[in-house]
């Protein structure tokens, strides 16, 4: 009877699957649960103190950090540029240290809704700005395109917490967090004006 290795062909480096590294997040996850202000939200009616706001931003660079640091070896003898994920790591440390009142981020519809981009579609020298990984390097691939700009697509693992936690675009920093916070002020807006012309109806 042949070994599990046998069988499944990874006793040969040169056959095992390229590994994507991707830092944990589940604690940055944790912590953003108790935060936002979405309403299924852990604690519902709690207001966030500055130090919880502080530990998603630390956490968050800490995982971009270990990001850079896989990626390192990866991109030696490459074309890849870190700058952009080592701007973001210094924005979220700068914020952590003087965090802001409430988390301004997207909310989870809207990274449930971006459009995503079929691997047909996607080209071997393309990669995900943030990681620097060619997207085809996964044999299924999670592509989004934001919506500031059809070449602004991300492996959505990366781009998910960044969008969550600061609700801009990592390139252009696009703020669909405040679009988002318009939209809504707007529908309560109409929703308001809408009941106060049932009252006005009712004792006209």
């Amino acid at each position: 009877m042949s070994t599990y290795e046998v069988e499944h062909n990874t006793t040969d480096p040169s056959n095992t699957p390229t590994n994507r590294r991707r830092p944990d997040l589940s604690t940055f996850f944790s912590t953003l649960s108790e935060i936002t202000p979405d309403t299924d939200r852990s604690r519902p009616h709690a207001v966030p103190v500055p130090r919880d706001i502080s530990a998603a931003f630390y956490s968050l660079a800490e995982a971009f950090n270990v990001m850079r640091r896989d990626g390192s070896a990866a991109e030696q003898g490459t074309d890849a540029n870190p700058e952009l994920l080592t701007e973001m790591i210094q924005s979220l440390l700068r914020e952590a240290e003087t965090p802001p009142r409430e988390v301004e981020g997207v909310s989870e519809e809207f990274c449930d809704v971006l459009d995503r981009v079929p691997r047909a579609s996607l080209k071997p020298d393309q990669t995900c700005p943030i990681c620097n990984n060619p997207f085809l390097e996964d044999q299924y691939p999670l592509v989004v395109r934001l919506p500031c700009h059809a070449t602004h697509m991300f492996d959505l693992e990366c781009v998910r917490p960044w969008l969550r936690l600061r609700g801009t675009c990592p390139l252009d920093r696009v703020d669909f967090a405040k679009q988002e916070r318009e939209k809504a002020e707007a529908r309560r807006k109409v929703a308001d004006d809408d009941e106060e012309e049932e009252w006005d109806g009712m004792y006209g």
